[in-house]
């Protein structure tokens, strides 16, 4: 279903994907995120995930990081946290920040 929404949608879409895992076999996993990284138009993706498949394949120059303190919800990127540029070290980064914010992470 998301793929034919991918392929309909004009250029300039913003698409937003939940759970991008969700559905999908682990076969298919690296090609799809490859896909949405290199192949696709002009568009753009909004996705969350939480399986370390996706989060190692994406580069966290393009993490946006959602937090909830209270009521006080903030976007910061990777390097807000001071979160590795290498893949392998950037998923143990990611879960220390989750550990910082108990009431909620997206």
């Amino acid at each position: 279903m998301f793929l034919a929404t991918i392929e309909l949608s004009p250029d300039g879409s913003v698409i937003l994907i939940d759970e991008f895992e969700n559905s999908l076999g682990v076969n298919c996993l690296d090609t799809l995120t490859e896909d949405l990284l290199v192949n696709y138009r002009d568009l753009q993706f909004i996705i969350t995930s939480h399986h370390p498949y996706i989060i190692n394949n994406i580069s966290p120059a393009y993490w946006k990081i959602v937090t909830r303190k209270g009521g006080v919800i903030q976007v910061n990127n990777a390097a807000d946290f001071h979160i590795s540029k290498t893949r392998q070290k950037a998923f143990i980064d990611l879960i220390n920040v989750l550990e910082e914010f108990p009431q909620g992470i997206s």
